[in-house]
């Protein structure tokens, strides 16, 4: 359990709260058993948003890291808040990019999945260049996954869904696989904000699943 006064759980920032981390002083990759204090595997979401998904998997698996990365400040200080009130112990939450995280500070093989959900499409043509998931991206992946490490996508954009699967489908390392990992598959429909808001709106859900070979 993590133990911290009132004062820290309301700090406007939460960059000094116990569970939140940073990396831009650093020039060392992350020593994640230096970090959570454990060997047990880590897993990273991307934009996580309020929490719900990695809350609700480190309640249910306390045995697994977990990351949420979250640039949204209201998020960031929403996930904190509730992780703390929790008293969760096995989460840690960086406000960042993520591809500078993942490019820079992941070791090699230090990593057991990644979930990206619903991840910003950039709809505009102009914008395109600034997608997450693009083959410079994709390498840093494929380095820092276990062998039979996951990475799972959700979106509501097909195109971009299209664009992203047709760069993992061309990765010699990265392979599909037909269902969920098991972890994401036991939690039931108890996954993302968006993933309840947007098929309660009737929405199409895009979903793919790459091991690493």
């Amino acid at each position: 359990m993590v133990a911290v006064s009132p004062e820290k759980v309301e700090d406007p920032h939460t960059l000094d709260s116990p569970i939140a981390f940073q990396i831009r002083e650093r020039e060392e990759q992350i020593d994640w058993a230096s970090l959570f204090g454990n060997d047990n595997p880590v897993e990273i979401e991307i934009g996580c948003g309020k929490g719900r998904f990695v809350i609700t998997s480190a309640m249910r698996y306390p045995d697994v890291n977990y990351v949420g990365i979250e640039r949204a400040l209201e998020y960031f200080r929403i996930i904190n808040n509730r992780i703390m009130n929790r008293g969760l112990s096995n989460i840690r939450i960086l406000r960042d990019d993520a591809a500078d995280l993942v490019r820079a500070f992941v070791a090699d093989k230090s990593i057991a999945a990644y979930h990206i959900y619903f991840p910003d499409p950039w709809p505009k043509r102009r914008h395109n260049k600034r997608r997450l998931i693009k083959p410079p991206f994709i390498s840093h992946v494929e380095r820092s996954l276990f062998t039979g490490g996951t990475l799972d996508l959700a979106t509501d954009h097909e195109e971009y869904y299209l664009e992203a699967i047709g760069f993992l489908d061309a990765s010699n390392i990265l392979k599909r696989r037909d269902e969920l990992p098991e972890r994401v598959r036991e939690l039931g429909d108890v996954r993302t904000n968006y993933e309840v808001k947007y098929s309660a709106e009737g929405r199409s859900i895009y979903r793919a699943v790459y091991e690493k070979d």
